[in-house]
């Protein structure tokens, strides 16, 4: 008799950035309010991150925009971006991801 390979353990899911990702959108809802609390537009944030990095690359306005409003960016990012703008801290509620994917849609 054959032996049988033991099956292995299921994969776990990878988030691939097409489903819904309640922490992508909180991240997102995060940084616009800090945006909207300060006063800044995507063109004033561009401008704040090319000044903070004292000349290096520019990222453009639409590409920030499709960036920030993806939700999809690292949280070194976040923290360029909310250190351009000044933000001195941010609190965090509790994960409420039924809340926050309902609020996006």
């Amino acid at each position: 008799m054959a032996a049988t390979k033991p099956k292995s353990p299921p994969r776990p899911r990878r988030i691939t950035g097409k489903e819904d990702d309640f922490m992508a959108d909180e991240a997102r809802q995060i940084l616009r309010a800090e945006m909207v609390r300060r006063g800044y537009s995507f063109k004033m944030l561009a401008e704040a991150l090319a000044e903070q990095q004292g000349g290096g690359p520019i990222e453009s306005v639409q590409s920030l925009t499709n960036k920030v409003n993806r939700g999809r960016f690292s949280f070194a990012f976040f923290l360029r971006a909310a250190r351009a703008m000044g933000v001195p801290s941010v609190e965090l509620g509790p994960a409420q991801p039924e809340l926050i994917v309902e609020s996006a849609k």
